[in-house]
């Protein structure tokens, strides 16, 4: 087989897996009585798939045709179709500082739109500025968002939130509307406290998350919701202003946290 042809192959394959894990039946499940997104880590991901006899057979071609080791687990395979199809659910795990400095241009910019929108007032809102590659994490990132960050990406990653006992990365589904990013980061909130006896330090990430959706809850959520019985917005708001208390946070400190810097190792002599 030539170049090319291994090449299509290789992507034939790799949007074959990647809409199989897309199914939204994956990523949603009954939780206290509800239709509630899930995250899976790429291990229950896996999972999901052990007597689909067709992502097995799939997922051995890829792994030996073109990651050259057979035998390979399902786990080893997603991971590696995965890597550059997810974006982290959080400015600061996506941008660079000089990233965050435009995203906070940006969420100005869409502030005053809503205040366009609440007060029928055209309002003279200045153009933001345009995202280079330079501005996010990886070169990945910037693939799946391009200048304009506009999301394009197949999966939302929850980078250090996974389980204690599963190490590979925590996903979403990325055709979640904003009411269900904001409750599957509540739900992961409450899980890792309650399952994982995780502090503020940890948990603090995940509070930021929720509070950068919030606007869009606001926005698109913000009415009476017949199956929600009630308002998820309000409900969203209460449950971080109620985390903020119980771990003496302050929306400050969810603005201001950052990754710790990565370190390198020391070179061999």
């Amino acid at each position: 087989m030539g170049d090319r042809a291994l090449r299509e192959e290789k992507a034939a394959l790799r949007n074959w897996i990647l809409d199989r894990c897309e199914r939204e039946s994956l990523w949603f499940r009954l939780r206290d009585g509800l239709k509630q997104p899930r995250t899976l880590t790429v291990n229950q991901l896996a999972d999901q798939f052990k007597d689909d006899a067709d992502m097995q057979s799939v997922a051995a071609l890829y792994a030996s045709d073109h990651m050259k080791k057979r035998d390979l687990p399902l786990a080893k395979v997603l991971a590696e179709v995965i890597a550059d199809e997810h974006v982290p659910y959080l400015a600061a795990l996506r941008y660079k500082d000089t990233g965050l400095r435009k995203r906070e241009e940006w969420e100005q910019v869409w502030e005053l739109q809503r205040e366009e929108g609440r007060t029928g007032k055209r309002l003279d809102i200045a153009v933001p500025p345009k995202y280079a590659p330079k501005d996010f994490q990886k070169t990945s990132y910037w693939s799946q968002r391009g200048k304009l960050d506009v999301p394009k990406e197949r999966f939302i990653s929850y980078p250090g939130a996974s389980p204690d006992a599963d190490d590979t990365l925590l996903l979403g589904w990325a055709g979640w509307d904003h009411k269900d990013q904001a409750q599957a980061l509540a739900n992961l909130v409450n899980d890792r406290a309650e399952v994982g006896a995780w502090g503020s330090e940890k948990l603090t990430p995940l509070l930021a998350g929720l509070l950068e959706v919030l606007p869009w809850v606001k926005q698109w959520h913000g009415e009476e919701d017949p199956e929600w019985g009630g308002v998820p917005a309000v409900e969203f708001e209460a449950f971080l202003n109620e985390q903020l208390a119980r771990y003496e946070l302050s929306e400050q400190d969810l603005n201001k946290w950052r990754p710790a810097a990565k370190t390198r190792g020391r070179k061999k002599a």
